[in-house]
């Protein structure tokens, strides 16, 4: 599974503040021309000379600059970086900081000189953090998987029958009649069910290999889990399997046709237009409970109201606009907000302020298109009080 940032590496970035912190975002590309003619390192070079600038015209001497910015010089350099990336880049870089994140997703190309992070950009990581797992069935093997909203990883499951031929009559494993090939049992306690297979219906051999897979990932893995297990094979072993198994959680749908030769990268497509579902139920809900309250004090799509109450811990459900931003200074202390229609020296990111202290006082952060935001608005929230 694709693990693109943890919390505790988010909650390190929210909490970095400097004289300079640097955040670089640009696209990027996983295979293709881009790559070959290295043009996202060419990308990121000039956001490197676009930073550069911007910090002289703070008054930054060049030895300064030139050692703040080595790190990412260096990484502009290092070829092997750039010949593996995924679809969107974001570099963090501060005085003895930095940091890499390869993202599953296209971001917007830009870079933010602050005293604090822009992590905005990272939220869809943190937020889209709901798991599954995927069952690959065939004949001849059963491969496991676990994914979330970004990748599959294959998982080895210990005494997981490597399919019909792999099972079978009367071997002993863990007190349980069993059906495994190739043990030293197996000599001893008569013909496998391959021998047999001619004389038994398909059907049941189907079935009892079923039962050994259903049981082993039971006892391995599934015994203490509520995560949906997605299905992937031909038609007619999909039924044969959610009949015998005691897994709870397994989706209506499957991806249906023979699998087996797959590996996680084609497998996951497949997997996420099935599931992809899942992913949004909690914010579907959190919108669901902002607009069932919409009438009320408890939610407003004003930024004057919302960016104080974010500071404040009363926000429960934040919710900000994809690639926007809102400039200007908020004084905790004094509760004083300026908000400036274009960006002044010294603005932060009231958004991206709004979403660090969200996420630092448990409040959940939801990053939207503009037309699934609340209002169509820039930023909005459902209060705790």
């Amino acid at each position: 599974m694709t693990n693109i940032i943890s919390k505790e590496e988010f909650t390190t970035l929210i909490n970095h503040h400097s004289s300079n912190c640097i955040s670089i975002y640009l696209p990027a590309h996983r295979a293709g021309v881009e790559v070959n003619e290295k043009q996202d390192a060419i990308v990121f070079k000039n956001l490197l000379q676009a930073v550069n600038n911007a910090l002289q015209n703070k008054g930054y001497d060049s030895i300064t600059i030139g050692n703040l910015l080595k790190p990412g010089f260096e990484l502009y350099n290092n070829e092997v970086f750039w010949n593996n990336q995924l679809d969107g880049l974001a570099v963090f870089i501060a005085d003895d900081f930095f940091k890499t994140v390869k993202l599953p997703f296209i971001v917007k190309e830009e870079f933010y000189v602050n005293s604090s992070f822009l992590v905005s950009p990272l939220l869809p990581a943190i937020t889209n953090n709901e798991e599954f797992y995927l069952l690959v069935l065939s004949k001849h093997d059963a491969k496991f998987y676990q994914g979330n909203a970004f990748g599959l990883q294959y998982m080895e499951v210990e005494g997981l029958p490597n399919g019909i031929e792999d099972v079978v009559h009367f071997e002993e494993k863990e007190g349980k009649q069993l059906h495994r090939r190739g043990s030293g049992n197996a000599s001893e306690s008569g013909a496998s069910l391959h021998g047999h297979e001619s004389q038994l219906d398909d059907k049941v051999n189907l079935t009892l290999y079923f039962q050994e897979v259903d049981r082993t990932l039971f006892a391995e893995v599934l015994h203490d889990k509520h995560i949906p297990l997605l299905l992937a094979g031909v038609e007619y072993l999909i039924p044969v399997y959610k009949g015998i198994s005691r897994y709870r959680f397994i989706v209506d749908e499957a991806i249906l046709g023979n699998h087996e030769h797959e590996n996680a990268n084609t497998l996951f497509p497949k997997a996420h237009e099935i599931i992809a579902p899942y992913f949004v139920q909690r914010m579907n809900k959190a919108l669901e409970n902002y607009y069932n309250q919409i009438a009320t004090p408890l939610t407003s799509s004003m930024p004057e109201k919302v960016i104080p109450a974010s500071h404040y811990a009363q926000v429960a459900d934040l919710f900000i606009c994809r690639n926007e931003h809102i400039w200007g200074k908020f004084d905790e202390m004094d509760n004083k907000l300026e908000i400036h229609p274009q960006k002044q020296e010294d603005d932060d990111c009231l958004l991206n302020e709004a979403a660090i202290k969200s996420f630092a006082n448990g409040g959940d952060v939801y990053l939207l298109d503009k037309d699934k935001m609340p209002k169509h608005s820039t930023i909005a929230a459902y209060l705790r009080f």
